[in-house]
């Protein structure tokens, strides 16, 4: 996942490394889990969607609604409710309480967070990119549905542990066509 975290910086920061392809099998095999992991994502989901839940509610009080220029990005994004949309700007992000899910999710040196309609950003202002990012993830949260895009992105993160997951790529690919400033700015 140290790596997975790594190829993320390295593309938002417009380094030249590219991630490899997704292979077929991996590809199945995240959408038709065999046994062994489907039992791990079974094991983990109630314990990541409890740490959704709780930093959702915390990002969703504390947070601050989109501005109009925000919301728009989000509508172009895909969001289907920006209203409910918050942003939390925190100096670092919290490590995941569950040390099995910390280990997967080193998410204390990620930039930002989403979890549903709450966007937890360490970055103040915001980039556009970022923003866009994140707002791409809230579209997935709308699309799939909390629970399942949880299963669906800690499935991706097992299979593929070394490289950058489908989820994160569609995010970075939408972050790249609707924002304005450069990625490799931060």
């Amino acid at each position: 996942m140290r790596r997975l975290l790594g190829l993320i910086v390295l593309g938002l920061c417009g380094c030249s490394h590219v991630p490899p392809d997704i292979t077929p099998a991996e590809v199945a095999r995240i959408a038709a889990p065999d046994p062994a992991l489907a039992a791990q994502i079974a094991e983990l989901t109630p314990a990541l969607r409890a740490e959704e839940m709780a930093r959702d509610a915390r990002a969703l009080s504390e947070g601050r609604r989109l501005s109009a220029a925000e919301q728009e990005i989000a509508r172009k994004v895909g969001v289907q409710h920006p209203e409910k949309v918050r942003l939390l700007r925190v100096a670092k992000i919290p490590p995941m309480a569950d040390p099995r899910l910390a280990t997967l999710f080193p998410v204390s040196r990620a930039w930002g967070l989403t979890t549903g309609y709450g966007i937890t950003v360490t970055k103040a202002p915001v980039p556009e990119w970022l923003l866009a990012h994140e707002l791409a993830h809230v579209a997935q949260y709308e699309r799939l549905g909390p629970e399942p895009m949880l299963r669906r992105y800690l499935a991706e993160t097992l299979v593929l542990p070394d490289n950058l997951i489908p989820l994160e790529r569609e995010a970075i690919a939408i972050g790249d066509r609707v924002a304005t400033s450069p990625a490799y700015g931060y």
